[in-house]
């Protein structure tokens, strides 16, 4: 009889243990989703990115960077070229590389800025990786609202960056190239050859 009351205790505590952790994970993941939402900005933003890449419309591209990182940025325009020239087809997906956007916000100085990680294949058989970090809110100095980076590379490696690396640039991977190319060395017309 004490066995059987034992058994029947052990396992009313091995029925609410196990419940206890469903819990505890259906409440981690609901935590998670939550965050799953994408920032308006963020979806925003990426798509008018690829309807650019997919259109091969370098203007609208450079549109969506701030006025400061439009000024900042050196050989703006070439290496916009370069990414279109990397760009092969038009956008088959466009998913998460990493969970889920990363907002940071200072709600004193009314800054809202978004980071985020792609993988873009595109059905001329691409499967590169894009980072956009985008300032959606400053109210401070509004030329600041626009991307203010963007890397796009074929290798995740490649546009990793920590946190400390923060700036305008526009940085865009080509495999067949030195780390840097002189524009006028490639940019030359049939006539200057």
């Amino acid at each position: 009889m004490k066995k059987i009351i034992f058994l029947i205790i052990a396992s009313v505590f091995l029925i609410s243990a196990c419940s206890s952790v469903k819990n505890t994970v259906d409440g981690a993941k609901s935590e998670v989703t939550k965050n799953d939402n994408q920032p308006p900005e963020e979806k925003e933003y990426k798509d008018k990115v690829i309807a650019a890449l997919d259109n091969q419309n370098a203007d609208e591209l450079k549109a969506l960077f701030s006025k400061n990182a439009r000024e900042s940025i050196e050989d703006m325009d070439f290496k916009i070229a370069l990414m279109l020239k990397r760009y092969k087809g038009k956008s088959k997906s466009v998913k998460y590389d990493r969970n889920f956007p990363v907002v940071t916000e200072d709600k004193e100085k009314g800054i809202k800025r978004i980071e985020t990680y792609y993988v873009v294949k595109t059905d001329g058989g691409n499967i590169d990786f894009m980072y956009l970090q985008v300032v959606a809110k400053d109210d401070e100095d509004p030329d600041e609202i626009g991307i203010s980076s963007m890397m796009y590379s074929p290798e995740i490696w490649q546009i990793t960056m920590d946190d400390s690396n923060r700036g305008y640039y526009l940085w865009v991977d080509n495999p067949f190239w030195a780390d840097y190319v002189d524009p006028d060395e490639l940019m030359t017309t049939e006539s200057e050859k």
